[in-house]
């Protein structure tokens, strides 16, 4: 395994030694390998990070200090997280002899400076253009394959065929300590990438994140070329002597481990075919998203959480100190608070400047995926009403439809609105148990407990608040997606009742070619929520208004005409 920050034999080589600048999964900046021959200096990739780009020149320097020789930059792709201080660092454009290789379509993209391709857009940067000396490898080389001198440098390509009857172009490049670097061109992630061997290290750049959520998606990005690159590296890795690969970000990997790695790759690869393009109106998308996010998980969670304890000290005081154990151990075993106060940090720090815009996103992501594999709602629904476990769950994929460009699914259907309204109402003001099973419960021990913890959890949100259904009628069905409509009506209600509303109408009528639904308390719900809302309610078939005076919401609905 590589070491961080530790000169290292390269396994394979003629006496080539690595230091690598390892870091942990980071979108602001890749690992760096710096190699070092009798012949030369190689560096593959500098990442983006000023302070390690001193300590590469510092090293530079030195080794050129010993023995003068030419320094070559190999690229595994152009985005600017690998390679954005080599197109800023002026110490290191000035070296003598300083040779500049990057697959050609990631060639072109650094010499004109191109913000999209390099996504240096994307992450609030500014890339100047950087001359790429040796292309690597080119359509030309692809066609001809035979011996070409670039540089003073002679490349041979050929072309092998990897599972399936895909083409593997490989190029090899001389070095002047006798070795070989063999670059593999593996797009997918990017069209520019390519995969490096020298010895037994492969360095595979961001191969293993291309499935990644806020990754999936960047500039250039394909599936199906995806799909064909994981075929190609299965080859490389079945026919080659690599023994470690040694990705853009993170720990290397033995090479006995990528198969389940690329299993893994592949099977996620092979359900994005709908994935959009994250640009930068996906990611002010996501970053609204986010932030709405923080604010409605701290408020579902925290409910939650309050019915927990509740229920937990109830339980113990009428002496069923076993059950109240179990919820409380359920309570406390859950890491959701930690992870939703981590990602409130990280908001404070994006507020302050110190985190970009995609950093943010990308931290709301990795909140997500811990809450959705913390949050079991199937062992919470006796304690919890359904409509509150629903907007958890969709709260998170909603936020991950929207991070991978997915459009999201509706299932619309032609309902009385009314009568929906009627049997909400009817639904918020019942208590989900009756007397009769509570009687019919009292052999049965562990339905008992059932009956009894049904009992105690249950809070009734709207107690002394009166709902009311009024409006026109008759009125034609209108098409929403009726459980989620109903979910977030009942979050609106709940809303106005925190907010000290004692009566809140509900008053369907005609719209002009549409039906209306005036929701209408006593207070104003801040912008905030109404910027949530009106999302939620976009995924319903709904469109949301404001009335003049700021306590009513107006929803439009598609009427369904004879």
């Amino acid at each position: 395994m590589l070491e961080d920050q530790r000169w290292q034999p390269v396994p394979g080589t003629t006496g080539a030694e690595i230091y690598s600048f390892l870091r942990k999964p980071d979108v602001t900046c890749s690992n760096a390998y710096l190699i070092r021959t009798p012949g030369e200096i190689l560096l593959i990739d500098t990442g983006a990070n000023a302070g390690q780009m001193d300590w590469i020149m510092a090293l530079v320097d030195d080794l050129l200090l010993e023995a003068p020789r030419p320094v070559t930059l190999v690229v595994t792709h152009c985005h600017a997280d690998h390679c954005l201080q080599a197109t800023r660092d002026r110490r290191f454009r000035a070296l003598p002899h300083l040779c500049v290789a990057a697959q050609e379509a990631g060639a072109r993209a650094l010499g004109a400076g191109d913000a999209a391709r390099t996504v240096a857009e994307l992450m609030g940067w500014e890339i100047e253009p950087l001359p790429v000396r040796l292309p690597l490898p080119t359509a030309h080389d692809r066609e001809v394959g035979s011996p070409r001198p670039v540089d003073g440098v002679m490349l041979t390509t050929d072309t092998l065929e990897a599972d399936g009857g895909i083409a593997l172009h490989r190029q090899q490049v001389p070095l002047h300590s006798g070795d070989t670097l063999l670059v593999y061109h593996t797009p997918g992630h990017s069209p520019d990438s390519i995969c490096i061997q020298l010895g037994g290290y492969l360095f595979i750049g961001d191969l293993l994140f291309s499935t990644s959520p806020g990754v999936a998606g960047l500039a250039g990005w394909d599936q199906p070329t995806l799909l064909a690159s994981i075929r190609r590296v299965r080859w490389i890795l079945g026919h080659e002597s690599v023994s470690l690969c040694c990705p853009g970000h993170g720990r290397s990997i033995p090479a006995a481990a990528m198969p389940r790695l690329l299993d893994r790759l592949e099977e996620e690869a092979e359900r994005m075919a709908g994935v959009g393009a994250f640009d930068r109106e996906r990611l002010t998308d996501s970053l609204e998203h986010a932030i709405d996010l923080l604010q409605e998980a701290n408020r579902i969670f925290a409910a939650i959480a309050g019915r927990l304890y509740a229920l937990a000290y109830r339980l113990d005081d009428l002496g069923e100190a076993s059950e109240a154990r179990r919820y409380q151990e359920l309570l406390e075993s859950d890491q959701i608070d930690e992870f939703l106060a981590g990602f409130a940090q990280f908001a404070d720090e994006f507020n302050a400047g110190e985190k970009l815009e995609v950093q943010l996103v990308l931290k709301a992501i990795q909140v997500i995926q811990r809450i959705e594999t913390h949050f079991a709602g199937d062992r919470l629904d006796h304690v919890v009403d359904a409509s509150l476990l629903h907007r958890a769950d969709r709260l998170l994929a909603d936020f991950m439809n929207t991070i991978m460009g997915y459009q999201d699914t509706v299932h619309l259907s032609a309902v009385d609105l009314p009568s929906v309204l009627c049997d909400l109402v009817a639904g918020v003001s019942t208590p989900p148990f009756s007397d009769e099973a509570f009687i019919e419960a009292a052999d049965d021990p562990t339905a008992y407990r059932a009956e009894l913890v049904s009992r105690l959890a249950y809070l009734p949100l709207f107690e002394g608040v009166d709902l009311l259904v009024g409006g026109d009628s008759p009125l034609p069905p209108v098409l929403i997606d009726r459980e989620r409509f109903c979910d977030e009506v009942v979050g609106v209600l709940e809303d106005m009742a925190a907010a000290g509303a004692r009566e809140i109408l509900l008053s369907p009528h005609r719209e002009g070619d549409t039906v209306g639904l005036l929701i209408r308390g006593s207070c104003a719900l801040p912008p905030r929520r109404l910027r949530f809302y009106r999302r939620k309610f976009g995924l319903c078939g709904a469109s949301l208004a404001v009335t003049g005076d700021g306590v009513g919401l107006l929803l439009l609905l598609e009427a369904v005409t004879p």
